[in-house]
């Protein structure tokens, strides 16, 4: 495991919490880390993982795109804490790539599911709950 800089000016502190979430999660065998921001996951049950850990607190399309550019493999993104969200057109992106984009509070959902880039919150009426942000 790393603890360098990284060009996201993600804290070590927001890597970590990211880092402990996932390993304490009933669906994870087995984590490791790189390029400072990047935790690849190797899960019980489902596909592996490619996550890169971000706090944005809007993640918009064009930095969903700058992901893409810079890291291929990634197919999942974590933007950070529940405050943390990102703009609808990040999110119809990265669902057009089956890249998972979530923030905390969607990621232990996300975690076990096969088709996890389409995790959702529902509300009570079974509609779709996403912590979309204005820029």
């Amino acid at each position: 495991m790393t603890n360098r800089t990284n060009s996201w000016g993600v804290s070590y502190s927001r890597i970590a919490w990211l880092e402990n979430a996932i390993k304490s999660h009933d669906n994870v065998a087995s984590i490791s880390r790189h390029d400072d921001i990047i935790i690849k996951v190797t899960r019980k049950r489902g596909c592996p993982l490619v996550i890169i850990c971000l706090d944005e607190y809007t993640l918009g399309e064009a930095a969903a795109r700058r992901v893409m550019q810079e890291f291929p493999s990634v197919n999942f993104i974590s933007v950070g804490g529940n405050w943390n969200g990102y703009v609808p057109e990040a999110k119809n992106l990265c669902l057009s790539h089956k890249i998972g984009l979530f923030n905390s509070s969607e990621l232990s959902g996300a975690l076990f599911k096969d088709e996890f880039w389409t995790y959702h919150k529902k509300d009570k009426e079974g509609n779709p709950i996403y912590p979309f942000k204005t820029p």
